[in-house]
């Protein structure tokens, strides 16, 4: 697979949760300052933009699809 992300980070198991959207529990794979790589069990219902939060809705982070495959997707914070 090709590398699609512009900045290193650091990998991360951590879990997050995305409030009113398909996204109700992933795993976050990469976090960078710009986005982030999450697993999730589909992409099927992933929306194009979304809201996202890591830290139990303190603080909410909105997204863009960059791309998808079967269960993950790449996101742009925007």
């Amino acid at each position: 697979m090709a590398e699609r992300r512009e900045s290193a980070g650091s990998r991360l198991l951590e879990r997050a949760n995305s409030p009113k959207s398909s996204i109700s529990a992933c795993v976050v794979r990469h976090l960078t300052k710009v986005g982030a790589r999450i697993e999730v069990p589909s992409t099927f219902d992933v929306p194009e933009t979304f809201n996202m939060t890591f830290d139990g809705g303190r603080s909410i982070r909105p997204c863009r699809l960059v791309w998808r495959s079967f269960n993950e997707v790449a996101v742009e914070f925007l």
